[in-house]
């Protein structure tokens, strides 16, 4: 291995032990108490060395939520070979579904922080995986339109309608408030319920009453 592959790797797994330190922080302690001086401690380095590799701490965010991002695309491996868009956006939504609740903490640096958003601000950085997987859900749907001869829908706005709702079911999942509204939540089983959500939402645009028309 040469100087500047080892130098290159080196780097690499500073910012890698950088960001995991980061995201422990965040988990123990909560987003607000994140600080780069509070990292350097943590990983035994100088505040002087993790600003060569980040900008501040919002830098910090947005690269745990592309990170973030990177997890959620291994969910969703098997949806690019599926033939049928309507089946990959009902596949789309349970990966989705499943990501959210199984690992909450990353949900909320992702989809409902707006630290790293900071960042995209100021470096007017681009969204990265979170784009890529927009785009393809989007095309997904452009897909399902035509397929289904849908009428009254645009595909980006129906993008966002599905992920919205979906969106929705998660962080009312991931923060309790679904056993308030609804007691059948808590006795019928949580994830459960939420992918009957799901199903609900897509028979309405689709026209189908459960997932194995789709599967």
């Amino acid at each position: 291995m040469s100087s500047a592959d080892r130098k290159e790797r080196e780097k690499k797994e500073l910012m890698d032990l950088i960001l995991m330190k980061a995201k422990e922080i965040i988990v123990n302690e909560g987003q607000d108490k994140l600080s780069i001086r509070k990292i350097a401690n943590e990983i035994e380095y100088s505040p002087a060395t993790i600003y060569l590799y980040f900008k501040d701490k919002d830098e910090i965010l947005y690269q745990m939520m592309q990170k973030g991002f990177e997890m959620m695309s291994t969910y969703m491996e098997e949806i690019f070979r599926e033939p049928s868009p309507v089946k990959r956006i009902f596949m789309t939504g349970n990966a989705y579904i499943t990501f959210g609740t199984e690992h909450p903490d990353w949900y909320e640096l992702m989809f409902t922080s707006h630290n790293p958003m900071n960042h995209i601000k100021r470096c007017e950085a681009e969204w990265g995986h979170g784009i890529a997987i927009f785009e393809f859900f989007a095309k997904t749907c452009e897909e399902a339109i035509k397929q289904q001869k849908l009428k009254g829908w645009e595909p980006r706005m129906l993008a966002l309608y599905l992920w919205s709702s979906i969106h929705g079911l998660v962080a009312l999942h991931n923060t309790q408030r679904l056993c308030v509204v609804d007691h059948i939540y808590e006795s019928q089983g949580k994830l459960e319920m939420v992918e009957q959500l799901l199903e609900t939402i897509m028979g309405n645009i689709f026209k189908y009453k459960n997932s194995a028309d789709l599967l």
